[in-house]
């Protein structure tokens, strides 16, 4: 089964089988601070071309916490006008209202939809948060991917929540975990679900941590990367993927160095490879200032690009 087919049981996710990276995209802005939809399309042809096969967009690095829920209905719109890949929805909100809105528009356009723990009230208790992504699930027409990302919204999921919502919702594909905690990762895997990790740093490293593949930000400017790992590690060359890797840990600490934020980061480097491609990030984010990108774009140019282009780690 793929992604947005009916379910019986469980539904399968396209990682579950062979793993492939998913691309969480970014929401490029225009001068007005309007979303820049020509952007966006072309952004998207280019990770196309390089190979992505599916991507999440409305997520964190979409910066979904400050679109509006018009907004974040468009970009999924426009997305969908130009992937014809497997196309995930990010639709979690603390507002159930919201969630539900964007989960109802969802169906009409994605493949599948990812929700976030609800964020803002700090330890709530789990049943709460049981009830939350159970009226979500109840609802789905679309497998759903739950989200953990517990420094950002303080509500941690569980593996015991992971699996209890598992038994009672058929539509519960999975987790995308984005948390950190190894132990937490690991014992998301011992319920059976399917899960993804939200860090660059695993990509090599799938089949040691038992789980089914990455939700990469970071790899946005070099995506040939995730690409190349993922199928090392579908081929079983663990040489290939350790090497591969290795380039995107490079990058990974570029993006670290830089102080900048991770949103930040990845948009100026996307400027390397899309010419034009707008840099900017909405407040509370700070935009990477002129000097901060010619330094990231060099580096990208002289020390990762030729490697990439080549075939080459």
């Amino acid at each position: 089964m793929t992604v947005g087919e009916p379910a019986q049981s469980a539904p399968r996710w396209p990682g579950a089988v062979e793993p492939n990276p998913i691309l969480a995209t970014v929401t490029p802005f225009a001068r007005d601070g309007a979303i820049d939809t020509g952007a966006l399309g072309e952004y998207l042809g280019f990770l196309h071309s390089s190979g992505v096969p599916a991507i999440l967009v409305n997520g964190t690095t979409g910066e979904f916490a400050s679109l509006t829920v018009a907004e974040r209905k468009s970009v999924l719109e426009h997305a969908r006008e130009h992937w014809s890949g497997h196309l995930i929805a990010h639709i979690g909100a603390t507002a159930y209202g919201d969630a539900l809105e964007l989960l109802d528009h969802a169906k009409h356009h994605a493949d599948a939809v990812a929700a976030i723990a609800p964020y803002f009230f700090a330890d709530p208790p789990e049943a709460g948060v049981r009830e939350f992504f159970g009226a979500l699930l109840t609802r789905t027409e679309l497998p759903m991917l739950l989200y953990n990302f517990p420094r950002h919204t303080q509500t941690p999921i569980s593996p015991a929540l992971l699996a209890a919502l598992a038994a009672e919702y058929p539509m519960l594909a999975g987790i995308k975990d984005s948390g950190g905690d190894l132990e937490v990762t690991r014992a998301y895997a011992a319920t059976g679900s399917t899960v993804l990790v939200g860090s660059d740093g695993a990509a090599a490293r799938i089949r040691e941590l038992g789980v089914h593949g990455i939700v990469s930000g970071g790899g946005n400017p070099v995506p040939e990367l995730p690409v190349r790992i993922a199928a090392a590690v579908r081929d079983g060359d663990v040489d290939s993927a350790a090497r591969w890797q290795a380039v995107f840990d490079e990058c990974r600490a570029l993006r670290h160095d830089s102080g900048l934020s991770d949103i930040a980061f990845v948009k100026a480097a996307l400027a390397e490879r899309i010419p034009g491609f707008p840099s900017a990030v909405r407040s509370p984010l700070l935009t990477a200032g002129d000097a901060a990108i010619a330094e990231i774009r060099a580096y990208l140019r002289d020390q990762i690009l030729p490697r990439v282009h080549e075939g080459t780690p």
